[in-house]
């Protein structure tokens, strides 16, 4: 009750300096039980008198500290829910609710429970204890404790799971602190005392690194929850494509090896794009923003041709027909139709600019590494290809992304004859993207050519001379898959 009696003087209790607000007291009697003949006083008086050992046990406490994240006008109903049955057994149960400010300055709220071991009746306590009492303590507490905190909060709408098992048992905490005897706390001379206190100190600076690290976590899971809030908030905020045909289903964003691929086939520069988990693939065309989230596709930007090619290539992938169109208010809007200009004309359009034959010319490497990438490209299935591309992407260069894309989409025309220059020449400049960065550009060609070279991702399978195994010979035992021409070497 906030009150301690040390030599019977009733004194404040007090706790690391602080001094213990005593709430409320809750004060439980069995069915039958006379309240104003068994006051709280009587009832432990006659509980002492009814032990003969000196060490039998004459209560059993049950404390519980109260979780920060539920609030305190649930402590009657929990108070209520945990130590009621405890009367329904028959027993005396005494309760009081306490609190005072912890290290951090926060309130620290928790209860007291006091359970006698006898049933009492009006005529007094039994001559045997009640066992069934041991048999609950012996049950699962501390799930059942959690059940009943989990509860409050599901009721209260706060998102928060507790754990019923104990810190040691736990993942993320540490074990306790070694148990010093008081002589030790209170005597730093004694044998062996600087050693045991230094481990202590440190066992303590580690939990509170820990600590530290734990609200670390916390803040930024509350910082990931109200950004998700806002991310939320600007989808709604934009235009919105789905199908009909898919409404209820689970659809997963496409790859992106696989929308590059279609995307740019069309003859669509992309920006640029990025996956992200929980919200899809993340695509810039132009001024236009496209998200594919996979049950839908969210747009923010003009639909231009391009962007309106992207929405289409897109939906075409994901198998989908009826199409419908909701604007940022929520408005249903026509779909525009697909633009059906072919890859080609993008690449020849006015807006190229158009280059001299002795430039041309100068690009003789590029057109012998363009020519053979379509040429593997033609022979490699669908799979090979996916791989292909895949290692492509992990070049690290999006000026290269969009110049394979576009060969991809001229191997897949089947064109006839060999590549020109002049279509080589309009590619890169379409890959950069009105980028007029030299830099840009040489590395574009440089990764090119290298691409090709024997072992990197669109090189052909190594052919040795027909006069290689007499001049360096086989070794017995010795892996030479790589000579077969069976397997490219970065593919191995």
């Amino acid at each position: 009750m906030g009150v301690e009696y040390p030599d019977g003087i009733p004194v404040a209790k007090r706790r690391g300096g602080e001094t213990v607000v005593h709430m409320q007291q809750w004060l439980m009697l069995p069915d039958g039980v006379d309240p104003s003949i068994w006051a709280r006083e009587a009832i432990w008086e006659a509980a002492r008198q009814a032990e003969i050992r000196r060490d039998a046990r004459e209560a059993r406490f049950f404390d519980i500290a109260w979780p920060r994240q539920l609030a305190t006008d649930r402590i009657s109903q929990f108070v209520g829910d945990l130590y009621a049955p405890f009367a329904v057994m028959g027993l005396a149960v005494q309760v009081d609710w306490e609190t005072l400010p912890a290290a951090d300055g926060q309130p620290n709220d928790h209860l007291h429970g006091l359970i006698s071991t006898r049933v009492l009746t009006n005529a007094g306590f039994s001559a045997g204890k009640c066992r069934e009492l041991d048999v609950w303590f012996r049950s699962s507490v501390r799930r059942h404790v959690a059940g009943l905190f989990d509860s409050i909060a599901e009721t209260c709408g706060i998102d928060v799971c507790f754990d019923p098992r104990p810190n040691v048992e736990r993942e993320d905490t540490l074990p306790p602190e070694d148990y010093l005897p008081r002589k030790i706390v209170r005597n730093r001379l004694a044998a062996g005392a600087t050693k045991m206190l230094d481990r202590r100190d440190a066992q303590r600076n580690l939990r509170e690194e820990h600590d530290a690290i734990g609200d670390r976590i916390e803040k930024l899971h509350e910082e990931r929850k109200s950004l998700l809030a806002a991310l939320e908030t600007e989808l709604d905020n934009m235009a919105v494509l789905t199908s009909w045909q898919h409404v209820g289903q689970e659809i997963k964003p496409l790859a992106i090896e696989i929308a590059m691929t279609a995307i740019m086939g069309r003859g669509v520069a992309v920006d640029r794009h990025r996956s992200v988990e929980g919200l899809g693939l993340a695509l810039v065309v132009g001024r236009t923003v496209i998200i594919d989230n996979g049950n839908r596709i969210l747009i923010e930007g003009p639909l231009d041709d391009d962007a309106v090619r992207t929405l289409h290539v897109l939906a075409r992938h994901k198998a989908w027909r009826d199409l419908s169109l909701v604007d940022w208010s929520g408005m249903p809007t026509p779909v525009p139709p697909d633009p059906m200009r072919p890859a080609v004309e993008r690449m020849t359009g006015p807006h190229v600019v158009e280059r001299s034959k002795l430039y041309r010319r100068s690009k003789h490497h590029l057109i012998i590494a363009a020519e053979e990438i379509v040429q593997n490209l033609k022979a490699a299935s669908s799979l090979e290809r996916s791989a292909i591309l895949e290692r492509v992407l992990g070049w690290g260069n999006p000026h290269l992304e969009r110049m394979v894309a576009q060969l991809v989409a001229h191997a897949e025309r089947q064109s006839p004859g060999p590549i020109s220059a002049k279509s080589v020449v309009h590619m890169m400049d379409q890959s950069l993207n009105g980028d007029a960065d030299l830099w840009y550009a040489y590395r574009l060609e440089q990764d090119l050519v290298a691409m090709t070279t024997p072992g990197n991702a669109l090189s052909r399978p190594f052919q040795p001379h027909p006069r290689f195994y007499e001049y360096f010979g086989v070794q017995d035992g010795a892996d030479h898959g790589y000579l077969a021409g069976s397997e490219e070497g970065a593919g191995r």
